[in-house]
Protein backbone atom coordinates (compact mmCIF):
# COMPACT_ATOMS: atom_id res chain seq x y z
CA UNK A 1 0.00 0.00 0.00
CA UNK A 2 2.43 2.47 -1.01
CA UNK A 3 -0.25 5.26 -0.58
CA UNK A 4 -0.82 4.19 2.88
CA UNK A 5 -0.44 5.54 6.26
CA UNK A 6 -1.04 3.80 9.42
CA UNK A 7 -2.00 6.55 12.02
CA UNK A 8 -2.13 5.43 15.84
CA UNK A 9 -2.96 8.47 17.68
CA UNK A 10 -5.35 9.96 19.84
CA UNK A 11 -8.90 11.95 19.60
CA UNK A 12 -6.93 15.19 20.10
CA UNK A 13 -4.02 14.85 17.26
CA UNK A 14 -6.00 12.63 14.89
CA UNK A 15 -7.26 15.74 13.05
CA UNK A 16 -3.66 17.06 12.73
CA UNK A 17 -2.46 14.44 11.46
CA UNK A 18 -5.39 13.92 8.83
CA UNK A 19 -4.64 16.94 7.45
CA UNK A 20 -1.13 16.44 7.13
CA UNK A 21 -1.48 12.74 5.13
CA UNK A 22 -4.01 14.50 2.87
CA UNK A 23 -1.69 17.71 2.48
CA UNK A 24 1.12 14.79 1.65
CA UNK A 25 -0.84 12.37 -0.80
CA UNK A 26 -1.78 10.01 1.46
CA UNK A 27 -4.72 7.75 2.77
CA UNK A 28 -5.31 6.96 6.30
CA UNK A 29 -5.55 3.35 7.26
CA UNK A 30 -6.01 3.44 11.31
CA UNK A 31 -5.69 0.21 14.10
CA UNK A 32 -4.88 -0.49 17.40
CA UNK A 33 -1.35 -1.25 18.14
CA UNK A 34 -2.33 -4.82 18.79
CA UNK A 35 -4.35 -5.32 15.76
CA UNK A 36 -1.76 -3.65 13.36
CA UNK A 37 0.68 -6.43 12.07
CA UNK A 38 -0.19 -6.57 7.86
CA UNK A 39 -0.60 -2.80 8.21
CA UNK A 40 2.36 -2.31 10.16
CA UNK A 41 4.47 -4.23 7.37
CA UNK A 42 2.58 -2.63 4.01
CA UNK A 43 1.66 0.66 4.88
CA UNK A 44 4.52 3.30 3.54
CA UNK A 45 4.30 5.31 6.59
CA UNK A 46 3.65 5.11 10.40
CA UNK A 47 2.46 8.15 12.47
CA UNK A 48 1.95 7.56 16.21
CA UNK A 49 1.66 9.26 19.54
CA UNK A 50 3.14 8.32 22.91
CA UNK A 51 0.35 5.80 23.59
CA UNK A 52 1.03 4.41 21.02
CA UNK A 53 4.67 3.60 20.74
CA UNK A 54 4.65 2.80 23.85
CA UNK A 55 2.25 -0.07 23.43
CA UNK A 56 3.77 -1.17 19.89
CA UNK A 57 7.51 -0.94 22.07
CA UNK A 58 5.77 -3.33 24.32
CA UNK A 59 4.51 -5.74 22.35
CA UNK A 60 7.94 -6.09 20.61
CA UNK A 61 6.89 -5.18 17.20
CA UNK A 62 9.90 -5.33 14.51
CA UNK A 63 11.43 -2.08 13.81
CA UNK A 64 11.03 -0.44 10.39
CA UNK A 65 11.54 2.57 8.67
CA UNK A 66 8.97 5.69 7.82
CA UNK A 67 7.51 6.16 11.38
CA UNK A 68 7.33 9.49 12.72
CA UNK A 69 6.17 10.13 16.46
CA UNK A 70 3.95 13.36 16.81
CA UNK A 71 2.97 14.79 20.21
CA UNK A 72 1.42 18.18 21.61
CA UNK A 73 2.69 20.06 24.42
CA UNK A 74 5.51 18.63 26.34
CA UNK A 75 7.20 15.04 25.60
CA UNK A 76 7.87 12.53 27.79
CA UNK A 77 10.93 11.49 27.60
CA UNK A 78 9.86 7.91 27.58
CA UNK A 79 8.26 8.70 24.48
CA UNK A 80 11.63 8.89 22.67
CA UNK A 81 13.17 5.71 23.87
CA UNK A 82 9.88 3.95 22.50
CA UNK A 83 10.27 5.66 19.35
CA UNK A 84 13.91 4.56 18.99
CA UNK A 85 13.04 1.25 19.55
CA UNK A 86 10.37 1.23 16.57
CA UNK A 87 12.94 2.59 14.47
CA UNK A 88 11.64 6.28 14.47
CA UNK A 89 14.56 9.07 13.63
CA UNK A 90 12.30 12.44 14.50
CA UNK A 91 9.22 13.43 16.23
CA UNK A 92 6.99 16.16 15.71
CA UNK A 93 4.80 18.75 17.95
CA UNK A 94 1.44 19.32 16.42
CA UNK A 95 -0.07 21.23 15.52
CA UNK A 96 3.02 23.62 15.25
CA UNK A 97 5.37 21.38 12.83
CA UNK A 98 2.23 19.98 10.62
CA UNK A 99 4.63 21.82 7.84
CA UNK A 100 7.59 19.47 8.67
CA UNK A 101 5.05 16.43 9.10
CA UNK A 102 4.02 16.85 5.75
CA UNK A 103 7.47 17.39 4.16
CA UNK A 104 8.69 13.98 6.33
CA UNK A 105 5.95 12.17 5.03
CA UNK A 106 6.08 12.99 1.17
CA UNK A 107 9.72 12.53 1.29
CA UNK A 108 9.11 8.94 1.97
CA UNK A 109 7.36 8.81 -1.03
CA UNK A 110 10.26 9.28 -3.10
CA UNK A 111 11.26 6.19 -5.72
CA UNK A 112 12.44 3.28 -3.72
CA UNK A 113 14.10 0.46 -4.48
CA UNK A 114 10.98 -2.41 -5.16
CA UNK A 115 9.90 -4.63 -2.12
CA UNK A 116 10.11 -8.20 -2.18
CA UNK A 117 7.19 -10.78 -1.88
CA UNK A 118 6.23 -12.90 0.70
CA UNK A 119 4.44 -16.62 0.65
CA UNK A 120 4.06 -19.08 3.54
CA UNK A 121 3.00 -22.55 2.91
CA UNK A 122 1.33 -25.14 5.17
CA UNK A 123 -0.33 -28.77 5.35
CA UNK A 124 -3.77 -28.35 5.68
CA UNK A 125 -3.14 -32.61 7.52
CA UNK A 126 -0.19 -34.11 8.08
CA UNK A 127 1.92 -35.30 5.45
CA UNK A 128 0.27 -32.98 2.75
CA UNK A 129 3.51 -32.04 1.44
CA UNK A 130 3.44 -28.11 2.40
CA UNK A 131 7.81 -28.50 2.69
CA UNK A 132 8.04 -29.93 -0.64
CA UNK A 133 6.00 -27.23 -1.94
CA UNK A 134 7.79 -24.27 -0.27
CA UNK A 135 11.22 -25.51 -1.20
CA UNK A 136 10.04 -26.12 -5.06
CA UNK A 137 8.58 -22.66 -4.44
CA UNK A 138 11.42 -21.54 -3.10
CA UNK A 139 13.77 -23.24 -6.07
CA UNK A 140 11.60 -21.88 -8.92
CA UNK A 141 11.50 -18.53 -7.68
CA UNK A 142 15.65 -18.55 -7.14
CA UNK A 143 15.66 -19.66 -11.29
CA UNK A 144 13.67 -17.02 -12.42
CA UNK A 145 14.06 -13.94 -10.82
CA UNK A 146 16.96 -11.92 -10.40
CA UNK A 147 18.34 -11.48 -6.55
CA UNK A 148 18.16 -13.93 -4.19
CA UNK A 149 14.94 -16.05 -2.45
CA UNK A 150 14.67 -16.67 1.02
CA UNK A 151 13.50 -20.06 2.22
CA UNK A 152 12.38 -20.01 5.76
CA UNK A 153 11.97 -23.20 7.58
CA UNK A 154 10.62 -22.45 11.20
CA UNK A 155 9.33 -26.17 12.46
CA UNK A 156 11.75 -26.75 15.25
CA UNK A 157 10.04 -30.42 15.38
CA UNK A 158 10.31 -30.83 11.53
CA UNK A 159 11.99 -32.79 9.47
CA UNK A 160 13.86 -29.91 8.26
CA UNK A 161 13.80 -28.10 4.26
CA UNK A 162 17.66 -28.70 4.52
CA UNK A 163 17.48 -31.91 4.24
CA UNK A 164 15.27 -31.78 1.49
CA UNK A 165 17.58 -29.86 -0.60
CA UNK A 166 20.74 -32.04 0.17
CA UNK A 167 22.53 -29.09 2.14
CA UNK A 168 21.44 -30.29 6.08
CA UNK A 169 25.94 -30.86 6.34
CA UNK A 170 26.45 -27.15 5.06
CA UNK A 171 28.01 -24.54 6.88
CA UNK A 172 26.21 -21.32 7.50
CA UNK A 173 23.99 -19.46 9.87
CA UNK A 174 20.82 -21.72 11.78
CA UNK A 175 17.80 -20.01 13.34
CA UNK A 176 19.35 -20.16 17.05
CA UNK A 177 22.84 -18.45 15.64
CA UNK A 178 20.81 -15.35 14.76
CA UNK A 179 20.75 -12.12 17.30
CA UNK A 180 18.69 -9.56 17.17
CA UNK A 181 20.43 -6.92 19.49
CA UNK A 182 19.96 -3.95 16.95
CA UNK A 183 16.62 -5.79 16.44
CA UNK A 184 17.67 -5.15 12.85
CA UNK A 185 18.97 -7.34 10.30
CA UNK A 186 20.42 -6.18 7.12
CA UNK A 187 19.47 -8.81 4.34
CA UNK A 188 22.63 -8.48 2.19
CA UNK A 189 24.52 -9.64 5.68
CA UNK A 190 22.36 -12.57 5.98
CA UNK A 191 22.38 -13.89 2.67
CA UNK A 192 26.22 -13.98 3.31
CA UNK A 193 25.86 -15.94 5.93
CA UNK A 194 23.36 -18.34 5.02
CA UNK A 195 23.78 -21.89 3.78
CA UNK A 196 22.66 -21.78 0.06
CA UNK A 197 21.44 -23.87 -3.23
CA UNK A 198 23.31 -22.70 -5.95
CA UNK A 199 23.76 -18.77 -5.90
CA UNK A 200 20.33 -17.43 -5.61
CA UNK A 201 18.48 -19.37 -2.93
CA UNK A 202 19.15 -18.55 0.70
CA UNK A 203 18.20 -20.98 3.40
CA UNK A 204 17.73 -20.01 7.27
CA UNK A 205 16.52 -23.69 9.31
CA UNK A 206 16.62 -24.80 12.54
CA UNK A 207 19.76 -26.81 13.76
CA UNK A 208 19.11 -30.28 13.93
CA UNK A 209 18.93 -31.95 17.55
CA UNK A 210 18.07 -27.82 18.74
CA UNK A 211 14.36 -27.93 19.26
CA UNK A 212 14.39 -24.69 21.08
CA UNK A 213 11.24 -22.64 19.22
CA UNK A 214 12.28 -20.81 16.83
CA UNK A 215 11.55 -16.73 17.56
CA UNK A 216 8.65 -14.92 17.04
CA UNK A 217 10.55 -11.71 16.48
CA UNK A 218 13.42 -13.39 14.98
CA UNK A 219 10.85 -14.60 11.75
CA UNK A 220 9.33 -11.68 11.22
CA UNK A 221 12.32 -9.38 11.23
CA UNK A 222 13.89 -11.35 8.60
CA UNK A 223 10.82 -11.85 6.30
CA UNK A 224 11.23 -7.71 7.02
CA UNK A 225 13.97 -7.23 6.00
CA UNK A 226 13.81 -9.56 3.05
CA UNK A 227 10.90 -7.70 1.98
CA UNK A 228 12.76 -4.51 1.81
CA UNK A 229 15.56 -6.27 0.41
CA UNK A 230 13.51 -7.17 -3.14
CA UNK A 231 13.77 -10.76 -2.44
CA UNK A 232 11.04 -13.52 -2.47
CA UNK A 233 10.93 -15.17 1.16
CA UNK A 234 8.86 -18.59 1.09
CA UNK A 235 8.07 -19.64 4.53
CA UNK A 236 7.31 -23.31 5.67
CA UNK A 237 4.84 -22.99 8.28
CA UNK A 238 4.13 -26.14 11.11
CA UNK A 239 0.89 -26.92 11.48
CA UNK A 240 0.27 -25.87 15.07
CA UNK A 241 -1.72 -22.94 16.39
CA UNK A 242 0.77 -20.58 17.80
CA UNK A 243 2.09 -17.03 17.78
CA UNK A 244 4.16 -17.35 15.32
CA UNK A 245 2.43 -18.99 12.92
CA UNK A 246 -0.75 -16.44 13.33
CA UNK A 247 2.32 -13.48 12.97
CA UNK A 248 3.66 -14.84 9.36
CA UNK A 249 0.15 -15.53 8.28
CA UNK A 250 -1.06 -12.02 9.17
CA UNK A 251 2.03 -10.63 7.23
CA UNK A 252 2.58 -12.29 4.18
CA UNK A 253 1.45 -11.31 0.62
CA UNK A 254 -0.12 -14.94 0.16
CA UNK A 255 -1.08 -18.28 2.67
CA UNK A 256 -0.84 -21.58 0.40
CA UNK A 257 -2.37 -24.48 2.49
CA UNK A 258 -1.91 -27.81 0.61
CA UNK A 259 -4.12 -30.95 0.85
CA UNK A 260 -4.51 -34.24 -0.99
CA UNK A 261 -7.40 -35.26 -2.47
CA UNK A 262 -9.34 -37.39 0.03
CA UNK A 263 -11.97 -36.87 1.77
CA UNK A 264 -10.14 -36.68 5.21
CA UNK A 265 -7.53 -34.88 4.02
CA UNK A 266 -10.57 -32.12 2.59
CA UNK A 267 -12.09 -32.24 6.14
CA UNK A 268 -8.86 -31.29 7.86
CA UNK A 269 -7.89 -28.61 5.59
CA UNK A 270 -11.72 -27.06 5.91
CA UNK A 271 -10.78 -26.60 9.84
CA UNK A 272 -7.20 -24.94 8.90
CA UNK A 273 -9.42 -22.25 6.24
CA UNK A 274 -11.09 -21.64 8.91
CA UNK A 275 -8.67 -21.05 11.19
CA UNK A 276 -6.47 -18.83 8.16
CA UNK A 277 -9.73 -17.28 7.63
CA UNK A 278 -9.76 -15.19 11.17
CA UNK A 279 -6.28 -13.94 10.01
CA UNK A 280 -6.20 -13.27 6.39
CA UNK A 281 -8.31 -13.15 3.45
CA UNK A 282 -5.02 -14.21 1.15
CA UNK A 283 -5.27 -17.32 1.43
CA UNK A 284 -5.36 -20.36 -1.42
CA UNK A 285 -5.36 -24.13 -1.73
CA UNK A 286 -3.44 -26.42 -3.84
CA UNK A 287 -4.89 -30.04 -4.01
CA UNK A 288 -2.39 -32.82 -4.80
CA UNK A 289 -3.32 -36.17 -6.59
CA UNK A 290 -3.94 -38.89 -6.66
CA UNK A 291 -7.72 -39.02 -6.16
CA UNK A 292 -8.92 -42.43 -4.80
CA UNK A 293 -12.56 -41.34 -4.81
CA UNK A 294 -12.23 -39.30 -8.01
CA UNK A 295 -12.81 -35.85 -6.47
CA UNK A 296 -11.72 -33.41 -8.64
CA UNK A 297 -9.14 -30.28 -7.03
CA UNK A 298 -12.30 -27.81 -7.78
CA UNK A 299 -14.24 -29.99 -5.36
CA UNK A 300 -11.65 -30.44 -2.88
CA UNK A 301 -11.26 -26.71 -2.97
CA UNK A 302 -14.68 -25.81 -2.67
CA UNK A 303 -15.14 -28.36 0.26
CA UNK A 304 -12.81 -26.99 1.96
CA UNK A 305 -13.51 -22.92 1.23
CA UNK A 306 -10.66 -22.39 -0.38
CA UNK A 307 -9.60 -20.38 -3.80
CA UNK A 308 -7.97 -23.27 -6.16
CA UNK A 309 -4.49 -21.80 -7.08
CA UNK A 310 -3.75 -25.32 -8.68
CA UNK A 311 -4.40 -29.32 -8.88
CA UNK A 312 -1.12 -30.82 -8.64
CA UNK A 313 -1.35 -34.84 -10.37
CA UNK A 314 0.71 -37.41 -8.42
CA UNK A 315 4.37 -37.04 -9.52
CA UNK A 316 5.92 -40.28 -9.96
CA UNK A 317 9.40 -41.31 -8.64
CA UNK A 318 9.06 -38.07 -6.39
CA UNK A 319 8.80 -39.93 -3.13
CA UNK A 320 11.86 -42.17 -3.99
CA UNK A 321 14.07 -39.40 -5.51
CA UNK A 322 13.44 -37.37 -1.93
CA UNK A 323 14.33 -40.67 -0.41
CA UNK A 324 17.75 -40.95 -1.73
CA UNK A 325 18.80 -37.27 -2.55
CA UNK A 326 18.45 -33.52 -2.80
CA UNK A 327 15.07 -32.23 -4.41
CA UNK A 328 15.42 -31.82 -8.28
CA UNK A 329 12.68 -30.26 -10.55
CA UNK A 330 12.59 -31.36 -13.71
CA UNK A 331 11.11 -27.53 -15.74
CA UNK A 332 7.79 -29.16 -16.94
CA UNK A 333 6.93 -31.72 -13.92
CA UNK A 334 3.73 -31.64 -12.23
CA UNK A 335 5.83 -30.05 -9.24
CA UNK A 336 7.28 -27.18 -11.02
CA UNK A 337 3.69 -26.06 -12.83
CA UNK A 338 2.46 -25.88 -9.52
CA UNK A 339 5.24 -23.96 -8.20
CA UNK A 340 4.98 -21.54 -10.98
CA UNK A 341 1.18 -21.35 -10.14
CA UNK A 342 1.99 -20.28 -6.19
CA UNK A 343 4.50 -17.80 -7.76
CA UNK A 344 2.24 -15.87 -10.04
CA UNK A 345 -0.84 -15.97 -7.53
CA UNK A 346 2.19 -14.59 -5.35
CA UNK A 347 2.90 -11.65 -7.74
CA UNK A 348 -0.13 -10.87 -8.54
CA UNK A 349 -1.10 -10.34 -4.49
CA UNK A 350 1.79 -8.52 -3.55
CA UNK A 351 2.24 -6.13 -6.91
CA UNK A 352 5.71 -7.40 -7.29
CA UNK A 353 7.94 -6.59 -10.23
CA UNK A 354 10.28 -8.85 -11.19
Amino acid sequence: MSDHVLVMVGDDLADDVARCAAAAGYQVVTAEPDTCRRAWSDCLAVVVDARAASDLAGLGWPRRGGVLVVGSGEVDPQLWRSALTLGAHDGYLLPEQEHDVVGALSRLRAPRSPAGAVVACLGGHGGAGASVLAAAVAMRAAGEFAGTTLLLDVDELGGGVDLLLGIEDTSGLRWPDLTLESGHVFADSLHAALPRVGTDLAVLCPRRGDVRPVGMDAVTTVIDAGRENGDIVVVDLPRRATSLVDAVVESVDLVVVITSATVHGCAATREMSARMAARTERVGCVVRGPAPGGLSAHHIADAAGLPLIAGMRSERGLVAALESGALSLRPRSALSRTADRVLDRLTDAAGYVA
